[in-house]
């Protein structure tokens, strides 16, 4: 067995068994798991999609100095700014695209600290997309992020959910159900 097999086969054991585990009694879970995975929460209504990507804020700023010529321009000390640079960044990483290939019309809604977890990052994309057949891409975000990166997705459409474990080489994941 490869041992890019082996590492999927780990991530998927890691996360599944995470996701068993209770949480403590009124506690809200922060969804992060451990440095290098993220997040996304994807709520699909018609064509229109809403995904919240949540990261920790030190594999945010790890991304910001790998990519900091990006940045050098930038004033980060205005107020806001930092937030819209991240915003962004994580926009410009991640596309969504409709069953014809075309690119779903993208805007940041939200940016910033994570009202659940002071260690993360929340930042909210809106998709507008011409079918309600799109597919999600983060492999852009993951690569840029680190070659150990995941990210665990999931894909809201009414009542049906699903999960998916992301990484740099994963294909699109499509957002209909049975796919």
């Amino acid at each position: 067995m490869s041992r890019r097999r082996i590492e999927i086969l780990l991530a998927t054991a890691l996360a599944a068994t995470l996701a068993e585990l209770p949480s403590a009694p009124g506690a809200e879970s922060t969804g992060f798991i451990q440095d290098n995975i993220s997040t996304a929460k994807i709520v699909a209504n018609g064509a229109r999609y809403v995904v919240d990507i949540s990261m920790m804020a030190t594999d945010v700023e790890e991304m910001f100095l790998k990519t900091r010529k990006e940045h050098e321009d930038v004033d980060l000390n205005q107020p806001g700014a930092l937030e819209r640079e991240i915003g962004k960044f994580v926009a410009g990483r991640v596309t969504m695209r409709d069953g014809g290939g075309a690119d779903c019309v993208k805007k940041v809604e939200k940016a910033g600290e994570d009202p659940s977890n002071d260690e993360g990052v929340l930042v909210e994309l809106s998709f507008d997309c011409a079918s309600a057949d799109a597919s999600y891409d983060a492999s852009k975000l993951l690569a840029t992020q680190s070659s150990r990166a995941w990210q665990v997705v999931t894909i809201t459409r009414g009542e049906a959910k699903r999960q998916v474990m992301l990484n740099g080489d994963s294909p699109p994941v499509p957002t209909a159900e049975g796919r």
